[in-house]
């Protein structure tokens, strides 16, 4: 009897076809297994109870990192159909193939490094100790280093290195772990580690184009161990350390290092913000920090993110890393390289190699000529010594480390990258859709067969090479998936670059475009998450968005219906602000408007209060607001706490950090908190609906939902968050291709004339 199985799902990257490979085997079962596309088809030769078998094993049982979500069985009644490899009888694993029918693909993260790599990169026994790019089947870069559909050696960039005999034997050996592995290698024919140490000091090193050459190179070709001793010397003498990992680079030094972290401090003009700190294992995090085992999960799963977990009351550690942070940012190695570093350091800080608020750095050259720029500033301690270890694997799209936290017993991402994308998220959407998102914290998002695909986080959309990010991923996941959209939709922010490049969509291909209020997509996606049915009362609570009458929204609240409708029934009294990116983050100012429109002016500090109030009363430059955000904004600067936003959201963070203090200020930063969370309270009490969703930034703010989620569960209502993706606006992709869904079944999309 022969069997045809068309198997959908998780089903490349994870060392599919060897597992369905062993299961043959096991049952004597003959035939082949192969990629198609982005899906996987196996021909199967057997007796009526073996197939059965294999079904029911097929349908159970999935290598780490993978699922299934359908199997199709065809009877198979053609001999030339059913055919075996040239080798005869038996199971083989045959050559990929096209999918002719565009199965939609489903491709995993990039995964961490598996506990058995982990202990064979350990062991000298072993042909691969310390060799920085060991891997297998169910672990190691996926994600990052494709390039095409379908996931093998010659779609992906470890094309660009041919295999040795022996790593050649165990990836076509029946019994290896190895088999199929597609990013196998060793020292012989893998990629390699380079290590370069920056000067500080012009010398007479002349390169042949005439320039100074200000990089010592002492690299030692094959020399790997070299190559992390002298990395790790430079961090145990107070150095920098730029890293390029699986999804880009990282900058690492020693967190106990008072002059190491104020020099990175320096050299990322990163003043006011805390680091994220990598540890060995979960055991040295709690030194350290307090850790439930949601958190340890977390911690310590395949995607390896930053975990934000309080810090231990009775420890020290190091403030120039937490800065006011009650918590400490932790996180686990994921690959090789940051295991034998961490293994040889110790505990170390690894933050994002970039300048801030530009997009991750994964090009070799580009790296190497930023920091030898940072360094010849003249703006670095000459005794912080600065290295490189860069290797010569291309990573093709950069991933931040994503970012999360656990509040009562949810998931929070702060940041959605490395590990999580482009894993799906199941959705009741039907169509295939584009989603632009927003400019700020932006993500975009492709919807098609009832899945979200959804980037990773770009950064702010007002920077160029951040725009050049979206553009190059929105081009990179339609390559790679298949995407075709049939209908567009962006934020309604006339001035918004993610609209921008949706309307040029829309144009090109002559598609429907829809536009979304910037708040009402935050609350469609966590309706959407979580497959809410019925009424829905809505938080949308943040810093900004564009409204339907033209004004800042911010502090939102809206019924949703079930069937498409959304209706914005209570927000906060509007207010007059200076407008601009300056409004926005000079909190003094925007106290004075507060202030001023509540006829409070005797009561400001600020001298230019006069200024600003005369500015305000003439419409000069002025916003009209209903900001949440900007009310945390104007208590921080009242409360003499943060004047000035440094980066996005550091007063209402620091308004947070200052509550753990329980001191005078902290009492009633408080209570302010919880004045918002009442003003919650009140409007589900009014409105009596029972599912309460809440998004935006703001509830990015731990203190606001846990007392949310308290004080509304305690009085019955179901409350919901984003688990999948950030409240913030790295979300509101999903919410606008969720109201577009419904603007399509109601015939209310524009098609560009």
């Amino acid at each position: 009897m022969v069997k045809k199985f068309i198997i959908k799902g998780l089903v490349q990257g994870i060392g599919y076809r060897p597992f369905v490979a062993k299961i043959a085997d096991e049952l004597n079962i003959a035939g082949w297994v192969r990629n198609t596309g982005g899906i996987v088809t196996v021909m199967a030769c057997g007796s009526e109870e073996d197939l059965k078998s294999f079904h029911r094993k097929l349908s159970f049982d999935v290598p780490t990192g993978g699922f299934v979500t359908d199997i199709r069985i065809e009877n198979v009644d053609n001999s030339d159909e059913f055919r075996l490899s040239e080798k005869g009888t038996g199971f083989v694993i045959l050559e990929s193939d096209e999918d002719v029918q565009e199965n939609l693909p489903l491709i995993p993260a990039d995964i961490a490094t598996c506990d058995t790599c982990k202990s064979e990169l350990l062991d000298p026994a072993n042909r691969r100790y310390m060799h920085p790019f060991i891997s297998c089947t169910i672990c190691g870069p996926r994600y990052s280093i494709i390039e095409k559909l379908p996931y093998d050696r010659d779609t992906i960039t470890m094309a660009d290195f041919e295999m040795c005999d022996d790593c050649r034997a165990e990836y076509t050996g029946k019994k290896d772990r190895r088999r199929h592995a597609q990013t196998i290698a060793c020292k012989d024919c893998g990629p390699s580690l380079k290590f370069v140490r920056l000067k500080y000091k012009i010398t007479d090193n002349v390169t042949e184009c005439g320039n100074v050459d200000n990089i010592v190179d002492i690299y030692n070709e094959n020399d790997i161990v070299s190559e992390i001793s002298r990395s790790s010397q430079l961090i145990k003498s107070g150095g920098i350390l730029a890293i390029k990992d699986i999804g880009g680079y990282h900058l690492a030094c020693d967190p106990f290092n008072e002059k190491a972290v104020a020099a990175l401090r320096i050299l990322k003009h990163r003043e006011a913000k805390a680091f994220a700190v990598m540890f060995e294992d979960v055991d040295k995090v709690r030194e350290f920090c307090n850790v439930d085992n949601f958190e340890a999960d977390l911690l310590e799963s395949p995607a390896r993110p930053i975990v934000l977990v309080r810090r231990r009351e009775d420890v020290s550690f190091p403030q120039n890393v937490c800065l006011t942070s009650p918590d400490i940012g932790a996180m686990l190695p994921c690959n090789p390289v940051q295991i034998m570093l961490v293994h040889e350091c110790g505990s170390l800080i690894m933050t994002s190699g970039n300048a801030s608020r530009d997009v991750l750095e994964i090009d070799n050259d580009r790296m190497t000529a930023w920091l030898q720029e940072r360094v010849n500033s003249g703006e670095l301690p000459e005794d912080v010594p600065v290295g490189i270890l860069s290797h010569n694997r291309r990573i093709l799209r950069p991933m931040d480390d994503s970012v999360m936290k656990v509040v009562r017993g949810r998931k929070q991402f702060i940041r959605r990258g490395r590990g999580h994308v482009p894993n799906p998220i199941p959705v009741d959407i039907s169509g295939e859709i584009f989603a632009a998102g927003g400019d700020l914290k932006s993500s975009f998002c492709y919807v098609k067969d009832g899945l979200a695909y959804v980037s990773q986080y770009l950064g702010d959309l007002e920077a160029v090479s951040c725009q050049q990010f979206y553009k190059n991923e929105m081009t990179g996941m339609e390559q790679i998936f298949g995407f075709k959209p049939e209908a567009v939709v962006c934020d309604l922010h006339p001035g918004y670059f993610s609209r921008k490049m949706a309307a040029q969509l829309a144009e090109d291909r002559a598609l429907p475009i829809s536009y979304v209020q910037h708040h009402k997509a935050h609350v469609a996606a966590v309706i959407a998450e979580h497959h809410l049915q019925g009424q829905v009362l809505g938080f949308a609570f943040d810093g900004t968005g564009y409204g339907e009458d033209g004004t800042v929204w911010g502090s939102e609240v809206f019924i949703w219906d079930g069937k498409g409708n959304m209706e914005r029934v209570a927000h906060m009294k509007p207010v007059k602000l200076i407008g601009g990116n300056e409004g926005a983050k000079n909190c003094d100012t925007i106290l004075t408007g507060m202030l001023h429109a509540a006829v409070q002016d005797d009561k400001d500090t600020n001298p230019n209060a006069k200024l600003i109030a005369a500015a305000i009363d003439n419409n000069i430059n002025t916003v009209v607001s209903t900001s949440m955000g900007r009310w945390f904004d104007a208590m921080s600067a009242h409360l003499d706490i943060c004047h000035y936003n440094s980066y996005e959201g550091q007063a209402p963070i620091e308004l947070e950090n200052i509550v753990y203090t329980n001191s005078d200020k902290g009492i009633i930063a408080r209570e302010f908190i919880y004045s918002v969370a009442d003003f919650i309270l009140t409007q589900a009490k009014k409105y009596q609906i029972k599912q309460v969703v809440l998004s935006g930034g703001t509830f990015l703010n731990r203190i606001l939902l846990e007392r949310t989620i308290d004080i509304l569960e305690a009085e019955g209502f179901q409350v919901y968050i984003s688990e999948q993706l950030p409240p913030g606006d790295g979300s509101i992709c999903l919410g606008q291709a969720y109201l577009a869904h419904f603007n399509i079944l109601h015939h209310k999309l524009r098609t560009p004339s």
